[in-house]
């Protein structure tokens, strides 16, 4: 089974080539050959929260290869409500938080009190971990220190737990940021692989898996923002590394399977 644990229902920054429905969502797995794929809403990360649920909602009643994150944002203390989705709908697996979209820092006591109370209500947890240059309001390190106090609940480090996108030097992965995974020992904190870097230099796959150990590794994509080529491409970079079968099965889906708790 192949589970893509990083991707995004409807459309991204408003652009054409960065949308797409739950059809054509399910068509990229298709042609991918993805059996999951796990996905919030973009109207819920960039416009309106509870709108971006309300759709997302509504699509994965009718899907059959996609499973949901709620979006919940602690600068609108109201949207814990929308954690009840998770008992409503059980398409619905986790919570996904983007510090660098909504605009909040895990560094306020505040922020750190709401996401206090949303991991005590759920599974598992995506946090965005930024990427992009001047961002980087949930660094891996506070990411992880974070999933240190809430043992029970799983946590995913987005973007290679924050890929630095360096155009000069993009060969290698964020070495703080997976040595805040595998330094740790965590065993409830994991990084998805969603980075464009991931494509253009398979490379930077193969300095990953030496950081972090193939069992603390989850595949994601990002899509739409990879399209279906991509998303095979990036299939095959981690089935050509250098490491067994079985982590590679665990890379592509079976970590992920147990922490979805399919």
């Amino acid at each position: 089974m192949i589970i893509d644990i990083h991707g995004h229902l409807g459309s991204i920054n408003q652009a054409p080539f960065w949308a797409a429905d739950a059809f054509k969502l399910e068509d990229y797995c298709a042609e991918a050959k993805v059996d999951l794929l796990c996905v919030s809403s973009s109207r819920s990360l960039m416009y309106d929260t509870v709108e971006g649920n309300n759709e997302l909602d509504s699509a994965l009643k009718n899907s059959h290869k996609l499973l949901g994150y709620v979006v919940v944002n602690p600068i609108f203390p109201e949207t814990l409500n929308e954690l009840q989705r998770l008992k409503n709908n059980p398409k619905f697996r986790g919570v996904k938080v983007h510090p660098d979209y909504h605009g909040y820092d895990l560094s306020s006591a505040a922020v750190l009190k709401f996401l206090d109370l949303v991991a005590e209500q759920t599974g598992l947890m995506l946090f965005h971990v930024s990427c992009m240059p001047g961002t980087g309001f949930a660094p891996a390190m506070e990411v992880a220190q974070f999933a240190k106090r809430h043992p029970k609940t799983n946590f995913i480090l987005a973007h290679m737990a924050g890929i630095f996108q360096n155009g000069s030097y993009p060969y290698f992965p964020n070495l703080q940021g997976c040595e805040a995974v595998s330094g740790l020992k965590l065993k409830n904190v994991f990084i998805d692989t969603a980075h464009y870097l991931m494509y253009v230099y398979p490379g930077v796959m193969e300095q990953m898996v030496k950081l972090a150990t193939p069992d603390q590794i989850v595949f994601g994509t990002d899509a739409p923002l990879q399209g279906p080529m991509q998303m095979r491409f990036a299939i095959e970079v981690i089935q050509s590394l250098k490491i067994s079968h079985s982590a590679k099965a665990g890379i592509l889906g079976l970590n992920a399977q147990r922490i979805l708790a399919l």
